[in-house]
C-alpha cells in the first residue's frame, strides 16, 4: 500500500525519527560480524552461526544458539538480502531445535542499505541497518569461511551442493541432513525426507577416503534411482507398515540402535 506521499507502508518501517521533527531514512550505521563456532546441544548440532551486532552477541540474548550453518549457509546464503523482504531463521533453543525456542530476522536491501527486523524471541527492542557494501562482504565471507570445517562437516557441504535437488524432487523426496551415522565415524549417512510420510537413510562406506571422493560417492549414488539405493526407511506415520512405494528390494526397515 502507497500512502499520498508516495511512501509504502515497508519504506515508512525503515524511516527514523529527524532532528527537528519528521522522518529520514534510517541510517546504515550498525555493524555485523558472523562467525561458526562450536556449540554444544542434545541433538548433536554441533557448530553455530553467531551473530555479532555492534560487537553484542544476538542469538544467546534471543533464544540461546545460533543456527547450523547447513540452515544458515550451505548451499545457499540465506542471509543475502534483496529488495524482496525475507524471513530467516538466525536462532534456535539451547536444546538444539528450532521452534522449541526461535529468532528471526526479516531482511529486506534499501538501496545502500539492509534493514533487520527482529521476530520471535527478539535479542534487542529496535531494527537494525546496516551499509550494504559491508553488510554484502561479510555475509560473502563467513560463507566463504570454511576453516571451521572438520572432514565430516566439509563432506556434509560438499553433498548439500552437489546433489541433485530437482532429481530427487521428482520422487518426492528432500534432504533432511547429512553427517556421519551416530556412534560410527565409519559411515556417512544421508536423511531424506519422502513427503510427510516416511524417512530414509543412504549410507556410504567412508573407507579412509578424504571429503572431496567420499562425497563424490554419495552424489552418484543418490544420482541414480531410489530403487537402486541400499537404503533403510522408517515410516513418519503410524498407519504406514509397509516400504516407501519408491523402495528397491534391497531396502531394508531401519533399525535404532
Amino acid at each position: 500500500m502507497v500512502d499520498d506521499n508516495g511512501e509504502s507502508a515497508e519504506q515508512r518501517l525503515y524511516d527514523a525519527v529527524a532532528a527537528g521533527g519528521g522522518t529520514t531514512r534510517r541510517p546504515g550505521a550498525d555493524t555485523l560480524r558472523l562467525e561458526v563456532r562450536p556449540a554444544q546441544s542434545p541433538t548433536g548440532g554441533d557448530f553455530q552461526v553467531l551473530v555479532h551486532v555492534n560487537g553484542a552477541e544476538m542469538t544467546a540474548a534471543g533464544a540461546g544458539l545460533g543456527m547450523d550453518p547447513y540452515d544458515l549457509l550451505v548451499p545457499t546464503n540465506h542471509l543475502a538480502a534483496t529488495d524482496r523482504p525475507r524471513t530467516v531463521p538466525i536462532a534456535r533453543c539451547t536444546c538444539g531445535v528450532y521452534g522449541c525456542g526461535s529468532t528471526d530476522v526479516t531482511i529486506t536491501r534499501d538501496g545502500d542499505r539492509v534493514h533487520w527486523e527482529w521476530s520471535k524471541e527478539v535479542p534487542v527492542h529496535r531494527a537494525v541497518t546496516f551499509a550494504a557494501a559491508g553488510y554484502d562482504a561479510e555475509i560473502a565471507r563467513v560463507a566463504a569461511d570454511h576453516s571451521w570445517e572438520t572432514p565430516a562437516r566439509t563432506t556434509g557441504r560438499l553433498v548439500l551442493a552437489g546433489i541433485d535437488r530437482e532429481q530427487l524432487l521428482g520422487n518426492g523426496l528432500r534432504p533432511d541432513w547429512v553427517a556421519h551415522s551416530y556412534g560410527d565415524d565409519d559411515t556417512f549417512r544421508v536423511a531424506l525426507g519422502l513427503d510427510d510420510d516416511y524417512q530414509i537413510f543412504v549410507d556410504t562406506p567412508v573407507r579412509g577416503r578424504g571429503p572431496e571422493e567420499l562425497a563424490r560417492e554419495v552424489c552418484a549414488t543418490l544420482a541414480r534411482p531410489p530403487a537402486k539405493w541400499r537404503a533403510t526407511w522408517h515410516a513418519v506415520k503410524p498407519t504406514l507398515t509397509g516400504p516407501p512405494p519408491i523402495a528397491g528390494r534391497s531396502w531394508r526397515p531401519f533399525r535404532y540402535r
